[in-house]
């Protein structure tokens, strides 16, 4: 089946993912079929295609085109996206697949927000066979109605789907906006909203500082994310493993990273202070990715020192990142 794949049909190819998966694709000797929809993909030997996912007869016609299909397109935190994208979007996507018999591999890329990460307790590392029970937002809902089309769609008729359920990906430098307090906000928590007045008027002038976030009894925060790098490693093991239709494999950095050990490292490598904030509401937890290293081969090339370090190197390159959405995670 993997020798039989030549050409990609990748969806939400502009995105954070889709534009350096598609470039790993081009690299690795496939011909890529790129859906954008508001920015263009911008990558050489891209096929590019402007359209919606949720155009029933445009997704027929680039399915019956692809030896395989990867599903990035999603709705993010858009209310009036969710049916649109995930709903139909997926529906054309798989409906298409089944009637045209066309694509061997269809891959979706979840994430684990559909085990309600951060937000809910998870006092053991999160598997592929535990119940889906996400936070509350229109995000974490689509990837759960996402998965159950895409299992549905594999057992009711045989549509050889996959799915990959990732971990928060991080790209460029977004490491260090995520966890140093000035410039960027990137995801949550949001440093100002858990500062004292003293702390947000010592760094509201451009001052910075590395956040040591520790839950209310003082125990560090931990909690697990993955490199993009290393998500577009997973998605090429997935076209190329044979036997793992209607699968599921979470994928993430081997280990969860402690904030205050993340911190320090930090505040070394660029100088700056560090400062202990205690979130109230933060859940730790862990992936476990056991499953994706031994059946697909999958090997994380960054924790989150070589994360950090990875960061730095990129700002200091002063290479300009590439479009984002508008969505800050």
């Amino acid at each position: 089946m993997a020798t039989s794949i030549r050409r990609v049909l990748v969806t939400g190819a502009s995105g954070k993912l889709g534009a350096p998966l598609c470039e790993a694709l081009v690299r690795e000797g496939y011909q890529v079929l790129g859906l954008c929809h508001r920015y263009a993909v911008g990558v050489p030997g891209v096929e590019e295609v402007r359209g919606d996912v949720a155009d029933g007869a445009l997704m027929e016609a680039l399915v019956a085109q692809s030896d395989a299909v990867i599903h990035l397109a999603t709705c993010k935190e858009d209310r009036e996206a969710l049916i649109r994208v995930s709903v139909q979007g997926t529906f054309n996507l798989l409906d298409a697949a089944m009637r045209t018999r066309r694509p061997t591999r269809v891959i979706l890329a979840s994430g684990d927000a559909v085990h309600g990460i951060y937000y809910h307790p998870q006092p053991v590392p999160l598997r592929e066979d535990m119940p889906l029970a996400a936070y509350p937002g229109y995000y974490p809902l689509s990837k759960v109605l996402e998965e159950a089309m895409f299992q549905q769609y594999y057992h009711q008729a045989g549509v050889p789907t996959v799915c990959l359920r990732i971990s928060w990906i991080h790209a460029e430098d977004d490491i260090l906006n995520h966890l140093t307090v000035a410039g960027e906000c990137f995801g949550v928590p949001v440093w100002k909203e858990l500062m004292n007045d003293q702390q947000r008027a010592l760094y509201s002038a451009g001052r910075d500082a590395a956040v040591a976030l520790r839950h209310p009894d003082g125990r560090p925060m931990r909690r697990h994310i993955v490199a993009v790098e290393d998500c577009v490693q997973a998605f090429l093991l997935a076209l190329r493993c044979e036997g793992i239709e209607g699968q599921t494999f979470m994928i993430a950095m081997t280990d969860p990273f402690d904030y205050v050990e993340a911190a320090a490292y930090t505040a070394r490598r660029l100088g700056i202070d560090t400062l202990d904030l205690v979130d109230p509401v933060g859940q730790d937890f862990a992936i476990d990715t056991t499953k994706a290293r031994y059946v697909l081969g999958y090997k994380p090339k960054y924790d989150i020192f070589g994360l950090i370090d990875h960061a730095i190197e990129f700002r200091q390159s002063g290479a300009r990142r590439r479009q984002r959405s508008g969505y800050q995670g």
